[in-house]
């Protein structure tokens, strides 16, 4: 009969989790686990690069740069 995880000693445990996650590669071209964290990444990314081009296109327009 096999123990529950949390009766092992800590040292085990760890073996396990760590044996499990290298059973467990990531799929080639996969990099988020979850489909929101990607949409959110992408969302900011957009966010970031349309206000920095804004911001370059306001200064030209000020001749501030």
């Amino acid at each position: 009969m096999k123990k529950p995880l949390g009766f092992l000693p800590l040292e085990e445990q760890l073996a396990l989790r760590q044996a499990e996650q290298q059973a467990r590669k990531a799929e080639g071209g996969k990099y988020f686990d979850h489909p929101t964290a990607k949409y959110i990444f992408v969302a900011m990314l957009v966010i970031t690069l349309v206000v920095h081009f804004g911001a370059f296109v306001v200064l030209g327009l000020l001749d501030l740069h």
